[in-house]
């Protein structure tokens, strides 16, 4: 009862934040949530009432699926899905550095749920992952400003942006102390919070952020990574005990590619535009100076370096392109008893089609994604394909249940619309025909002798038979031969 209270106060946290509404009336009661027998065995946040419910949520189970309360499709079970799924920066649906961002993600059943933390001016740790504002947070002024020379009073003017659209919200971005609470308050026992630092920090700083953590969330419960390897060696003298992951930048090629694609965007997009000499500096960044400091650990050599200064109880988190050209890393550093997870910064598409191009036990131990876990656990695993052991009994169950194996229920709600035109999305390719049963040709003789009234031995065309009792049917007689 505890979690189901949460998951509706969190429902409508989303509705009222999301709305842009200042001040909205008090609102009324929840009704307490009635789970029909038939449904209890799914997890506490599936949708229960609504037309055809029952009969949507079987249908669905029948693929380990199940429609929640939030309207996301979800798995029922993970288990058939043997890879870390991290949730980069939260829920990529929701607006970075919120509360929100991160209990959705824990709703949405990741394996951990990835954040970025640094510090301001006064010590505050706060979750925020650019060094200055402007792209997901807006301070009220519309000034731009370093995260480094603002204090705690200055962060709380910031605005968080909408995902998609870049509008601003009556929100703001929430302190490293507020994401841990919010963390603790909705994981279950197995997700873990993956704190990426970002800033600076020595050994006092540290010590003080892993007390936070210990106590707001406690010991097991989080796991560091930076692309500082010497800060992880000082964490690991504070902390023998917790994982440590060093990032290693994403690979010259990665970023080359994100540069020419800003590029690209600043030419059309008057966001982008707003940030062009940004963009142009990245690009001189990316393309010179970034090529000449950049170090690869996805040797043997790199991954006895880690494991020299963090131990085993650490790993390497390296770009998709970086783990693709050194295949060997996997090994070298299970050998050392340490894990390698893979991101990108050229697009979750590009990230899990390269996934997909590996055999299941060459691939990493964790992947931080900006996608669901039903999503990349199917395009991997299959991990959703229908048994077929139910028989749906109306319109909507029945439409799902022709669904083939690569329909995207990330896009549920749209693809109802589709029903009656027998189409569905794809996750590989848009939209499509569900595919049917195609009617067996009628056999066509291969004799040689052609009937007098067909010399020339023409098929014969035979007309089908015409639906006549419906209203809207018009039925014209042509001459025949004898003109009557």
């Amino acid at each position: 009862m505890l979690k189901s209270s949460r998951c509706y106060a969190l429902l409508l946290i989303i509705f009222i934040a999301l709305s842009g509404c200042k001040s909205t009336p008090e609102a009324p009661p929840i009704p307490p949530k009635v789970v029909p027998q038939s449904l209890s065995h799914l997890p506490f946040d599936a949708k229960v009432d609504g037309e055809d419910i029952v009969d949507i949520q079987l249908t669905l189970g029948d693929r380990n699926l199940y429609l929640s309360d939030s309207g996301h499709i979800k798995m029922v079970s993970i288990a058939q899905c043997p890879l870390d799924i991290s949730a980069h920066r939260g829920d990529f649906r929701l607006p970075e550095s919120s509360d929100l961002a991160i209990a959705s993600a824990l709703f949405d059943n990741y394996n951990s749920v990835e954040i970025d933390v640094m510090q301001l001016k006064d010590g505050t740790w706060v979750n925020h992952h650019d060094s200055q504002t402007g792209r997901a947070t807006v301070y009220y002024t519309g000034e731009r400003y370093k995260l480094e020379r603002m204090n705690r009073k200055q962060y709380a003017k910031l605005k968080l942006r909408q995902k998609g659209s870049n509008e601003l919200l009556d929100m703001r971005p929430i302190t490293a102390y507020e994401a841990f609470t919010t963390f603790a308050a909705y994981r279950s026992y197995d997700q873990l919070l993956n704190v990426e630092i970002k800033s600076e920090a020595n050994g006092h700083e540290l010590v003080e952020l892993d007390n936070m953590l210990r106590q707001t969330i406690g010991q097991g419960g989080y796991y560091y990574s930076a692309s500082d390897l010497e800060m992880l060696e000082k964490l690991r003298g504070i902390n023998p005990r917790v994982y440590l992951g060093f990032v290693q930048g994403a690979h010259p090629t990665s970023v080359d590619k994100v540069t020419a694609d800003l590029r690209r965007g600043a030419q059309n997009d008057d966001y982008y535009l707003d940030h062009q000499k940004n963009i142009e500096f990245a690009g001189k960044y990316g393309t010179k100076r970034y090529r000449s400091r950049y170090k690869n650990y996805a040797s043997s050599a790199g991954i006895r370096k880690i494991s020299d200064k963090l131990g085993a109880n650490s790993g390497l988190h390296l770009d998709i392109r970086s783990f693709m050209q050194n295949t060997s890393v996997l090994n070298s550093a299970h050998r050392y008893g340490m894990k390698v997870y893979t991101y990108t910064i050229n697009g979750t598409d590009f990230h899990q089609g390269q996934l997909k191009r590996l055999a299941k036990k060459k691939l990493p131990d964790g992947v931080i994604v900006d996608t669901t876990p039903y999503k990349i656990c199917q395009k991997l695993f299959n991990a959703s394909v229908p048994n077929k052991r139910y028989q749906p009994l109306t319109p909507a169950g029945k439409y799902i249940a022709s669904l083939p194996a690569d329909a995207d229920f990330d896009r549920f709600d749209e693809m109802l619309g589709y029903q009656q035109e027998g189409y569905y999305i794809s996750l590989n390719s848009g939209l499509k025909s569900i595919a049917r049963a195609k009617a067996k040709p009628a056999k066509v003789s291969r004799s040689n002798k052609t009937s007098a009234s067909n010399p020339h031995g023409f098929p014969t065309i035979v007309d089908e038979e015409i639906e006549k009792t419906n209203s809207k049917t018009i039925i014209l007689t042509l001459p025949s031969s004898n003109n009557d």
